[in-house]
């Protein structure tokens, strides 16, 4: 009994954990008077390796930024608690 009780149990973690039912996206007001057999064709956007690099080093510097802001305040936090 205990077994099939600790499997409940687990299943009702697992389950929470990954997010439950999974979530239905409610499209716009717009969207929904379009008709639906309508089709829209999406222009294909190529990206050169250079611009993949660069767009790749910008991310880079972002976190490194966050990072670095996020590293600021944890020291102003341990001065004003007095862990220094």
């Amino acid at each position: 009994m205990r077994f099939i009780l600790t499997i409940i149990i687990v299943s009702i973690i697992l389950s929470a954990a990954c997010g439950g039912e999974p979530e239905t996206e409610v499209p716009p007001d717009g969207a929904a008077s379009a008709p639906q057999d309508s089709v829209e064709i999406q222009p294909e956007h190529f990206t050169s390796p250079q611009d993949a690099i660069s767009g790749a080093y910008n991310l880079i510097e972002d976190a490194r930024s966050v990072t670095d802001e996020a590293n600021a305040r944890i020291e102003e936090l341990e001065q004003l608690m007095g862990d220094n």
